[in-house]
């Protein structure tokens, strides 16, 4: 087999490849600074991967045509295995789940992921009645929202600087109290069956009133439908919405358990509460199952590095 990677400064490649073959809303995570770009020579398509620890992070799948998915995977674990790495996976859809279970990764739902449809968002929709009163709260305080660019509020923002290789692909829009910013929200191209944008980073100042990050959104989702565009996908939220149904074939039954069980107790070591919150207010229209993989058996050390590694980009 001949391999071959592609180094960080190859992005333009996992480029070309998300825009042609990427299906997974969170494929652009792979673009962000510290990832390389694994590839057989004569296949189409890419592996976004970063070394943590003994593992080979890999964020979203594969990112190639159908027929090449399989073979790509394969040669991926072949690759981590020669230097001693075990491959792991995150933020996969059911379809990647059960392409990775094909290629011997134990695999588990670890969350869910959330998307708007924008043709029927409707903010006068009964159901988004606590999405307008935070709306209200943030505007009586003083917060106006515009659409910026990277420059404008990248100095200083450690979350932004570590994605500046891509930062032409992204959309940036910034609430502000007079000078100041108290939120933005940077939004990644999303390309497939369900194209549109990912709410990719956000961040709130301290102090900043509540519904500021809501009003930011909503900007964002006026702007973008107004463009036409399909669907804003909110992203994947750790141990969210976990169900015994939506497991495959592979799944780990103490891993099943040991995430369920973290998920009803374990608030105070990993928080997702506040994040899931803000996601359901804008009453998705789609929601996923997400899952985790992690080739051969799970160990309790790999179940702790992918869900640290699903709360950052």
């Amino acid at each position: 087999m001949s391999v071959r990677t592609l180094a960080v400064g190859s992005g333009d490649t996992a480029v070309t490849a998300l825009r042609e073959y990427g299906e997974n809303p969170s494929a652009f995570v792979g673009l962000s600074e510290g990832y390389a770009y694994f590839t057989v020579v004569g296949t189409r398509g890419v592996v976004p991967y970063r070394a943590v620890g003994g593992y080979l992070h890999q964020p979203g799948g594969v990112i190639a045509p159908d027929e090449d998915q399989e073979f790509l995977l394969r040669a991926f674990v072949e690759f981590a295995e020669e230097r001693r790495r075990k491959a792991v996976a995150t933020r996969l859809r059911r379809p990647e789940a059960e392409l990775f279970a094909r290629c011997g990764f134990t695999v588990n739902q670890s969350g869910s992921s959330y998307s708007v449809y924008l043709p029927e968002f409707r903010l006068g929709d009964p159901r988004l009645a606590e999405l307008r009163l935070a709306v209200s709260q943030a505007r009586l305080a003083g917060v106006e929202v515009a659409e910026v660019a990277y420059e404008d509020i990248a100095a200083g923002t450690g979350e932004l600087a570590g994605i500046q290789g891509r930062r032409s692909e992204l959309r940036l829009f910034a609430g502000r109290i007079g000078d100041e910013v108290v939120a933005y929200i940077a939004y990644a191209p999303v390309f497939g069956t369900r194209p549109g944008l990912l709410h990719h980073l956000a961040h709130r100042a301290p102090g900043a009133p509540q519904g500021a990050l809501e009003a930011v959104n909503l900007a964002a989702v006026q702007a973008f439908a107004e463009e036409d565009r399909q669907w804003l996908h909110l992203g994947f939220t750790p141990l969210a919405g976990l169900c015994a149904q939506y497991e495959v074939g592979s799944a780990h039954p103490t891993t099943a358990r040991a995430l369920r069980l973290l998920a009803e107790r374990g608030e105070r070591l990993y928080p997702t509460a506040a994040r899931h919150a803000y996601q359901r207010i804008w009453d998705p229209h789609l929601v996923q199952p997400g899952y985790l993989a992690c080739h051969g058996r799970t160990s309790a050390g790999a179940i702790r590095q992918l869900l640290r590694l699903t709360r950052s980009p």
